[in-house]
């Protein structure tokens, strides 16, 4: 008889998996079961593991809907991990804004709420993935250093020039738009984090942020893969049948370093040879070459930020640009307003400015319903409760992740009359909104609390910038069908993280004559 008695590896594998899942579940399901002696919020019939029906895809709408059901806060509790989704800006504000301390982390009792995210797609640098503490602090400090609101002018010139490439690519090609915005998204962000000149067709950089960027989109919701309610399965061999998700989770990971790698190792190499470009990374560096009690951590945050800057710019601009054509083709009587009003200023005379905002009322008004009718984060980030808590008589335990429905805060009906209609007139008289409590800002599509988007200012300018110069100059039109009929594209957008208007056509024509010498101008 065998000495000692061996299983074979795949064996193995599945025993010590049985062992973690032991652990893991036996501790969480009594402390479930203690925390039902107290009022939990309501939520949906809920088994001895949990819930198992939870939407996969459009879970914003889902949660909207259940509002009705279950009201402004909703628990579920799936494999060991209790979950409050907040329907109403009433309850993230007293959550969020009011109780920060307790509602800001991503991250609690060193346990990682984004394990597929964070630990394995290797998105640890960004910093709305990083447990509320000196690191965020460290890292959203040197952010708000440089993307203060009262800093945003220091950049006109940078989103001018790309917003006027912008101009002339649309009459060289229009029908590519959508390359196009995500091009010039992309190209100032880039030339304010990297000092790198996106060329007009293709770029090495912004390939590689694009592809890893649509990792995140397809990953990043919370609950999206069974390892992030079950972190012990980062532990799964990735050649072990159904580890599918440990090998994308490595492509993904090579694409998410070599995004934050490459360009800020192109900054060192031009500082190291004479040629450095101004720019944040190059100002950030030299800053610390010259500080001798630096701190030898401090690069990786330079790098850290630089590459936040585009994760969190880029593609939050180009959706929200987006929106904004396809809001144009459906509600082209927006378009004839916010036209004449830019008539009515600069007569076809030349290009708006950053100092005509103040005269353009309705085109600000254009830019806040574009962040309000499809939020571009429409299930913002999940946080983590750090200590348990109470919030209307009903118990919120410590560890709970907290999910913020922003699409359905934006879609309140009793603050947002008519919600699923674009109209920039809602926005007209705030005065009057004020005093009817109704249709306020919509704030909440860059976040909340602590935890709320430090680059918001430099966001919104760039939006309204593009939406200002566009207009000025083109008609954004319909398409038109074999049998000589308007194409009325469908308001669809795209399930994941970063939720855009799936792919639609529509024609840029230049207003005029004059119009078109403008556009050409933008050359010189």
């Amino acid at each position: 008889m065998p000495s000692s008695f061996s299983l074979p590896p795949a064996d193995l594998s599945t025993f010590f998996l049985a062992l973690f899942a032991l652990a893991w579940f036996l501790p969480r399901t009594v402390l479930a079961t203690v925390a039902v002696k107290r009022p939990l919020p309501p939520g949906p019939p809920t088994g001895w593991f949990g819930n198992f029906n939870l939407p996969s895809s459009y879970q914003w709408l889902h949660y909207a809907k259940w509002k009705e059901l279950y009201g402004d806060i909703i628990y579920v509790y799936v494999l060991g991990n209790p979950i409050i989704v907040v329907n109403s800006a009433q309850a993230a504000e007293e959550l969020f804004e009011r109780r920060s301390r307790k509602y800001s982390s991503r991250q609690v009792q060193h346990r990682p709420v984004r394990t597929m995210v964070v630990e394995l797609m290797g998105w640890d640098w960004l910093f709305s993935s990083m447990p509320y503490g000196r690191r965020w602090k460290q890292h959203r400090s040197l952010f708000r250093r440089h993307f203060h609101k009262l800093l945003t002018s220091d950049y006109y010139s940078v989103v001018t020039k790309e917003t006027y490439t912008t101009l002339r690519n649309l009459a060289h090609s229009p029908d590519d738009f959508a390359h196009h915005l995500r091009r010039t998204a992309a190209a100032i962000v880039m030339k304010i984090s990297y000092g790198h000149e996106v060329s007009d067709k293709g770029d090495i950089y912004v390939t590689l942020a694009d592809e890893a960027m649509q990792g995140l989109g397809m990953a990043g919701i919370f609950g999206t893969f069974l390892v992030d309610y079950l972190p012990f399965l980062k532990y799964v061999p990735a050649r072990m049948p159904g580890a599918n998700f440990k090998r994308q989770a490595s492509i993904w990971r090579k694409k998410t370093r070599a995004m934050i790698d490459q360009p800020f190792q192109a900054v060192r190499e031009r500082i190291a040879n004479g040629t450095a470009i101004p720019c944040f990374a190059q100002k950030e560096l030299e800053k610390l070459q010259q500080d001798v009690n630096s701190d030898p951590d401090y690069e990786t945050i330079i790098k850290n930020v630089a590459g936040i800057s585009y994760a969190a710019g880029a593609d939050t601009t180009v959706s929200t640009l987006l929106s904004f054509v396809l809001a144009m083709l459906v509600h082209p009587e927006v378009q004839t307003r916010a036209q004449q009003e830019l008539d009515d200023i600069l007569a076809m005379d030349r290009l708006p400015t950053f100092a005509d905002r103040s005269k353009l009322p309705f085109i600000d008004c254009v830019v806040w319903e574009c962040l309000r009718w499809n939020p571009v984060l429409p299930m913002g980030l999940a946080r983590l409760v750090t200590s348990d808590d109470e919030y209307n008589g009903y118990f919120i335990p410590n560890g709970t992740s907290v999910l913020p429905n922003v699409w359905a805060i934006l879609h309140d009906a009793d603050v947002y009359p008519d919600p699923l209609i674009f109209s920039p007139e809602r926005f007209s008289d705030q005065k009057k909104n004020d005093d009817l409590g109704i249709n306020k800002l919509p704030w909440p599509a860059f976040g909340f609390g602590r935890r709320m988007c430090p680059g918001r200012w430099l966001a919104y300018e760039t939006v309204w910038f593009s939406i200002a110069c566009i207009l000025s100059v083109y008609s954004i039109e319909r398409c038109i069908d074999e049998n000589g009929l308007e194409i009325v594209p469908e308001v669809a957008y795209t399930s994941s993280l970063l939720s855009r208007p799936k792919p639609f056509k529509c024609r840029f024509i230049p207003r005029s004559e004059r119009a078109d010498e403008l556009i050409k101008g933008t050359a010189s």
